[in-house]
């Protein structure tokens, strides 16, 4: 009796608090099968637009992509906030509109930040419309910029995750990449490179345009297809994610830039660990290992049958083409994928000793440390040592990178020189060139023959036009949203996939430059993951 009755007391508190969990978890997530609200459905529909036409939306072909994606972008977010507007007003999902525009995070904050430093900086600038445009950089002043936080407050509120959006992105993505393998083959049925300059015909590619931007479309896109096939629970699935990695690789490979394979590395080291948990997700991250190796093979076989009719390749993509140790590295991966498929298998093991994801993030993150340290220790203090073809990589200097490391420099001193008010909100949004050129242009003329307009580095081109505060406040909302979605990789598919996107956009936006073509892309997913851990609650015990 006395079992009986102090089972009975903690019942209605025990009862209480499932009570609280329930409505809690109804509050911010939603099932698969729960039908979408008005809200939603208008958000996914913003998302598969996204998805589907963004990257092959263009009026005049190659020629003015940037405008292009830029209306398309910032059209398409203003239109779906107008809708929801419209629902609001008319009484449809009135609550949650309520609900969910208060409750700010961490990365609202940071975001409402960098919406107040980026309005400043454009009304100080000197630089005046131009700022407002970025009609003399790329394209992405105050305008798209505006979109950029206007879409991560929509879609992180009103994004409700499903599986759908990213197979068709899959789609839509190996599209794009096929139509660059027939580019790099001299081969163009859509007629995107004809009116092109011959002499750079070499540097322009699929329906994205420049190389360096498509190696970044890669890294957005290659991250999702990777995510979805470790993550894949059916043959179907698997076989067509393992089809889309293959040609996704290879876009790698024709995109013939280093940042790309910087931004594969990242995030294949965190795909790794969180592999490194199961069988299963073990299994098929060696098979996406050994496809992509495979690819590079695939590859070689189209070089023979178009008789060797190929644009000219890096040293990277060379290597993994016809290189034979590749073989041996294939052939290692290949085995190592049957031994973990048959401890899937055949064993009774579901979960792996925490040890060994311990282990395998411990061995990243050495891995990362050493090669930071030898960057370090190789430009900043033995300058002399000859470090053969590493010296490219790993030795900072005017030459390195091509002449990344001229641009990074420069940005630096720029930085140091401008002034407490510039130093803190910047020269304004996009202004890069106008103000290098000021200091620098004969100097960037006598040395390369063209002046930059970018620092080649998305974070020192920050810290120039829009500031320290600008640059702290965009590096928090990634941060922030990063940290919390690792931390969802077991409740949410979802943040697994947006998480490894913004981890490999990030990566090479170190050598790369923000345009609209591509860069709405790294907003929207942080919006997707932002509405992800929103939605899914890690409950404190």
């Amino acid at each position: 009796m006395k079992k009986n009755k102090a089972a009975g007391q903690h019942s209605p508190k025990a009862a209480e608090k499932k009570k609280t969990t329930q409505k809690d978890t109804k509050q911010y997530s939603a099932p698969l099968n729960q039908e979408l609200s008005m809200h939603e459905k208008m958000t996914t529909l913003y998302v598969i637009g996204m998805f589907t036409l963004f990257p092959i939306f263009m009026t005049d072909k190659l020629f003015n992509l940037r405008m292009d994606r830029l209306r398309f972008f910032v059209g398409t977010t203003v239109v779906l906030l107008f809708f929801i507007v419209a629902t609001y007003i008319c009484g449809i999902d009135k609550k949650k509109w309520i609900r969910n525009i208060f409750k700010p995070t961490v990365e609202d904050i940071g975001m409402l930040c960098f919406l107040v430093v980026i309005v400043v900086s454009t009304l100080l600038s000197e630089y005046g419309m131009e700022a407002v445009t970025g009609s003399e950089g790329r394209d992405s002043g105050l305008i798209i910029m505006l979109g950029y936080v206007l879409c991560f407050f929509v879609v992180s509120r009103y994004y409700s995750y499903r599986r759908l959006p990213f197979g068709i992105f899959t789609v839509t993505a190996s599209i794009v990449v096929f139509i660059a393998i027939l580019h790099e083959f001299y081969m163009d049925p859509f007629n995107l490179l004809t009116e092109i300059n011959e002499s750079q015909q070499n540097i322009f590619i699929s329906t994205i345009g420049n190389i360096n931007i498509f190696s970044c479309f890669i890294c957005i896109t290659m991250p999702v297809i990777a995510a979805l096939l470790v993550t894949s629970k059916d043959v179907p699935s698997t076989v067509f994610y393992s089809v889309a990695i293959c040609i996704s690789f290879m876009g790698l490979l024709v995109a013939n830039s280093d940042s790309g394979y910087f931004g594969l590395a990242a995030f294949m080291s965190i795909l790794f660990v969180y592999s490194c948990k199961k069988p299963e997700r073990l299994f098929k991250f060696m098979l996406t290992v050994t496809l992509m190796l495979l690819s590079c093979k695939i590859f070689k076989l189209l070089t023979i049958m178009f008789n060797d009719k190929y644009k000219p390749l890096d040293t990277i993509p060379m290597t993994l083409i016809f290189s034979n140790k590749i073989y041996i590295a294939l052939s290692i991966s290949a085995v190592l994928t049957v031994a973990f498929y048959l401890v899937w298998k055949r064993s009774r093991i579901k979960d792996f000793p925490k040890a060994l994801p311990v282990t395998a993030a411990i061995f990243v993150a050495l891995c990362a440390a050493s090669l930071l340290s030898a960057f370090i220790y190789f430009s900043a203090i033995d300058k002399t040592t000859d470090l053969g073809g590493l010296t490219k990589y790993l030795r900072l200097n005017d030459k390195w990178g091509t002449h990344r490391g001229y641009a990074w420099i420069r940005s630096v001193i720029l930085f140091k020189s401008n002034g407490i008010k510039n130093m803190l909100v910047g020269t304004g949004p996009d202004t890069f060139g106008q103000v290098i050129k000021k200091v620098y242009r004969e100097d960037m003329l006598q040395r390369h023959g063209s002046v930059f307009d970018s620092a080649h580095n998305e974070f020192l081109t920050y810290l120039v036009t829009i500031g320290a505060l600008g640059l702290i406040s965009y590096v928090t909302v990634l941060v922030a949203v990063v940290v919390k979605g690792i931390r969802r990789f077991e409740k949410s598919e979802g943040a697994l996939i947006t998480t490894l996107v913004i981890i490999a956009y990030c990566a090479q936006s170190i050598f790369s430059l923000f345009t609209p073509i591509v860069t709405p892309y790294l907003f929207l997913f942080v919006a997707l993951c932002a509405g992800i851990i929103r939605r899914t609650p890690i409950q404190k015990k």
